[in-house]
């Protein structure tokens, strides 16, 4: 249980459960034979099983739909259960282990007892009483049970039983009396295993992993932790359950994606694979790859990537080095996994066992060998005798730089941080040593910062930057912490919550066009404002009717030259529509427009003064550019004389708002007295003089209006 334990310090909530079943310390009077237990046969057959296990979900499903009826199974500490029978068969003797979500109890099956086995103790993994009125977390121990009875090999760890009895959810569990392969690696520093015995446990492991993949499923979190092996040397590969979609357990470590719920995997960074990390579903090669983490920590003691996901160390363009215990012959088979953080999709786990059980050395002949190590051993002897003088001064100098090391230990968590964050070289051993001994402490500081940060904001919203930073900080000491995982996961949403809100303001002014600041009320470029400060780049999205009423607005104002109306809008749609496609051109037009009609209001208030200005032609015509436009396609398209006299009226109104001697008025009325003149010609052609005048006269008139001016 040491793995679910390790951060309890951190933080009182767990999201999953990564219960071990491993040696109780407190068996004093519940001792058990260190042997495997052999019981499988004296459980039911997996036929009669299987048979049986449809109507136990079925009273496990309607203890779930039940839940107004549950009562506590357990309290916190699993003293209620001990003593009590579960299922009318395993009677409770101890706890032996404490995860997030369930207890594990060491149990007597009192079949078995009766029956004279050797020995009769089993594990029980019980659901916590505060999660079994959730049927979300009852359904996936269930859904545990039913994924590891699939696999029956003598290296995965057995569910033999699961159901549900008087509101308790239970798992019947092979009971493994060892240690955790974490354990192990601990106890074998700093040298680490020896090859033949670590490929004493790589092979058992691989051959687990082989036959679970052979039956689809991928275990989606490997590392040493979930990997045990016996005091006979029999290897166990636990929480294969809930694997790929339908995982329960999540410690520390673990990290969980954005789009996973409460029914999806939570996964180990440090051992997961670049795919994984990126966010892809877990396959089997990205078992083998978190697997050569653990071969290469088994061997050196030491994780490749010095306890970094694989994503930033290459990113670092960090190189795994061979671990001393590897033969070189077998480096190539690992580096090419390590070096680049994924396994190719042809390489499955048994191919992998073969390429570390290669032989080498049948490829080299007798004499070739003979003179090989010949050579070598000339060269080791030679190459040795000068390198004990260098070795034993280091070694000495090295002793002298650890004996100071240690005096340090002795320091408080602040001295000893500020220490670490120094110029002053730490040995790697004692650096560790003081972020474990004052891990609590020092989270709390990175705590304390956030809360000041929080208590003393100068605006209506909390600095999230200097938030992140603190968090981005504190993840440089402790970078597998679950609890500063669950704080960064914290802010993030309350950052997206206080962004979505600030938008929802935004709309709703813009739906109401709200424009312009009212008293007592952030504007909309306040509101802006506060969310480029809270996210410099975030992407604010008006809503369909946000732009709809901007564009009847902007429509409107642009119809009636509005000058007044389209300072306002221009700031509005430059500031908040200038991504959207369908008022890009409205906006450009409104731009040439507003500064048109300034210019031409300038010019009528000269009009009343000493000093009035000349005529801008230019704003004119942008301004009236549609009205021209209109006029001449009239022209074109008259077919009377009427049309003609029509279009000379609608001409005269708008001549009234520009100088007599504007060009383009002159110009048309030019272009509409030859049209009275190609008239007159053609009613001439059929004998109407009196009409015929008429359009000669009308011709003359306008003629002469454009003498004058």
């Amino acid at each position: 249980m040491a793995d679910s334990n390790k951060d309890k310090s951190i933080s009182n909530r767990s999201d999953g459960d990564k219960t071990k079943v491993v040696k109780s310390q407190n068996k004093d009077n519940n001792k058990v034979n260190k042997r495997n237990l052999k019981t499988e046969g004296n459980f039911k057959s997996n036929s009669t099983r299987n048979e049986n296990s449809s109507q136990i979900c079925n009273d496990a499903k309607n203890a779930i739909n039940n839940q107004n009826s549950i009562k506590p199974a357990s309290t916190s500490d699993g003293s209620s259960l001990l003593g009590k029978v579960i299922k009318n068969r395993y009677e409770i003797e101890s706890l032996i282990g404490h995860g997030g979500l369930c207890d594990v109890y060491l149990a007597k099956d009192i079949i078995l007892d009766s029956s004279g086995a050797d020995n009769p103790h089993v594990a029980l993994k019980i659901l916590q009483d505060e999660f079994a009125e959730q049927p979300e977390t009852a359904r996936m121990l269930i859904r545990e049970a039913q994924q590891t009875q699939k696999l029956s090999h003598p290296n995965i760890l057995r569910v033999y039983d699961f159901g549900v009895d008087a509101n308790v959810y239970f798992l019947v569990m092979e009971y493994v009396d060892g240690e955790t392969l974490e354990q192990l690696i601990q106890r074998s520093r700093p040298n680490g295993l020896s090859f033949s015995a670590t490929m004493s446990i790589v092979g058992q492991a691989l051959n687990a992993l082989d036959y679970a993949h052979t039956k689809d499923v991928v275990h989606a979190d490997l590392k040493p932790a979930n990997i045990m092996i016996t005091p006979e040397g029999n290897v166990k590969l636990l929480d294969f359950g809930v694997s790929k979609t339908h995982r329960v357990q999540q410690d520390k470590y673990a990290a969980r994606r954005p789009s996973q719920s409460l029914d999806t995997l939570g996964y180990t960074p440090n051992y997961a694979s670049k795919p994984v990390l990126e966010g892809k579903e877990p396959t089997f090669q990205d078992d083998l790859f978190a697997f050569c983490c653990i071969i290469y920590e088994l061997l050196s003691c030491k994780h490749p990537y010095n306890r970094t996901p694989v994503n930033e160390a290459l990113k670092k363009s960090l190189k795994v080095v061979k671990p001393n215990n590897l033969p070189f012959s077998k480096w190539p088979v690992l580096a090419s996994i390590l070096n680049t953080g994924s396994v190719k999709e042809d390489v499955n786990a048994r191919l992998l066992l073969a390429k570390l059980n290669k032989n080498h050395l049948k490829l080299i002949t007798p004499l070739a060998a003979t003179v090989i190590l010949a050579i070598g051993a000339a060269y080791t002897f030679q190459h040795q005798q000068d390198k004990i003088s260098e070795l034993a001064l280091t070694l000495k100098k090295s002793e002298e730089a650890l004996s100071e090391q240690l005096d340090l230990l002795k320091l408080t968590a602040t001295e000893a941080k500020q220490l670490i964050d120094s110029e002053v070289t730490v040995h790697p051993v004692i650096k560790e040593g003081y972020l474990r001994v004052h891990k609590e402490s020092i989270l709390g500081q990175f705590e304390s910062e956030i809360d000041s940060i929080l208590n003393t904001s100068n605006t209506s919203y909390p600095n999230y930057d200097q938030i992140e930073l603190v968090l981005s900080n504190a993840r440089s000491y402790y970078p597998d912490s679950h609890k500063i995982e669950v704080l960064s996961v914290d802010i993030q949403s309350s950052k997206h919550s206080t962004l979505l809100s600030i938008s929802r303001q935004i709309n709703s002014h813009l739906e109401k066009s709200r424009y312009v600041k009212e008293p007592d009320v952030r504007s909309i470029y306040d509101l802006k404002h506060d969310l480029n400060t809270i996210h410099r780049e975030y992407r604010f999205v008006p809503s369909s009717l946000a732009s709809e009423v901007f564009g009847q607005q902007l429509t409107e104002a642009l119809k009636e030259k509005d000058a007044a109306s389209l300072v306002t809008l221009l700031k509005v749609g430059n500031t908040f529509f200038s991504g959207v496609e369908e008022y890009k051109d409205k906006l450009v037009t409104s731009n040439q427009m507003k500064d048109s009609i300034l210019e031409m209001k300038l010019y009528i208030q000269s009009l009343d003064s000493n000093t009035p200005l000349p005529f801008p032609t230019h704003a004119a015509r942008i301004l009236y550019k549609e009205d021209f436009d209109g006029l001449h396609f009239r022209l074109e398209k008259a077919k009377t004389t009427v049309h003609l006299d029509k279009l000379v009226d609608d001409l005269n109104v708008l001549s009234k708002r520009f100088p007599e001697n504007f060009q383009d008025i002159n110009a048309l009325k030019f272009q509409i007295a030859n049209k009275y003149l190609d008239f007159s010609d053609i009613l001439l052609n059929k004998r109407k003089a009196k009409s015929a005048r008429r359009a000669m006269q009308k011709a003359n008139a306008l003629m002469q209006q454009i003498d004058r001016s």
